[in-house]
């Protein structure tokens, strides 16, 4: 079966990209979990997805232009507040590999700077941005970078073949075989979001793809484990 890893945690049964979907996710065995992270006003790396407060809070307005110390007093859902990427990565310390998405570009610098504190962190860092990816690469030859994208276009991959990245994040609508044979003939793998059917996962672990990104990983762990 190809890697789970939980998106924005175990968001199928709590808030996502909050500390009780991230320890869920380490509960249930998932290989990894996935999250966003955007920077505060004060230069803080929070986990959040929106570069906005209203979908996913009880606040309004840009995370770009709030404290931390304000930010943090916001019920994130079920009375969690939004994480510092810093407490995630405590919470989690080595038990499982951590997609760090940077959504906003200003973050970026942080997030490195956040994982050069836990050299046992197992990591890679993801963009759509790939500026953002370019930069982070000129920083450090060894962090393991993912573009993310729609789809395996020609720019993507030359976007991966030069930043030495082990593999390209794929939208689901736009994987099959001949995709994942394709990527593989170049040396990169294909791993997947988001996928939530179970039979879809199981048919993507036979075509190949290193791994999975699902809200429901309690869902599709136990069909791999059945």
């Amino acid at each position: 079966m190809a890697r789970i890893y939980a998106h924005r945690g175990a968001s199928a049964e709590l808030p996502e990209n909050t500390l009780p979907a991230f320890a869920r996710a380490v509960q249930l065995g998932a290989f990894g979990i996935e999250l966003d992270v955007h920077l505060t006003r004060d230069g803080e790396p929070v986990v959040i997805h929106d570069d906005t407060l209203d979908r996913t809070t009880d606040g309004s307005g840009s995370v770009a232009e709030i404290d931390q110390v304000d930010l943090g007093r916001l019920d994130a859902g079920g009375g969690s507040r939004i994480p510092t990427l810093n407490q995630v990565l405590d919470q989690v310390g080595d038990a499982l590999h951590v997609d760090i998405e940077v959504k906003a570009a200003a973050a970026a610098d942080a997030v490195v700077a956040a994982t050069r504190k836990r050299p046992s962190l197992r990591f890679a860092i993801s963009s759509f941005d790939h500026d953002v990816l370019q930069h982070v690469r000129r920083q450090d030859p060894d962090i393991e970078l993912w573009p993310l994208t729609m789809g395996a276009s020609d720019a993507a991959l030359a976007t991966a073949t030069g930043l030495g990245s082990p593999c390209l994040a794929l939208n689901d609508a736009f994987v099959n075989a001949e995709v994942v044979d394709f990527l593989r003939g170049r040396d990169i793998e294909a791993w997947v979001w988001t996928v939530n059917d179970s039979v879809r996962a199981q048919a993507l672990a036979t075509m190949g793809v290193t791994g999975i990104c699902t809200d429901d990983p309690a869902s599709l762990l136990r069909r791999s484990d059945g």
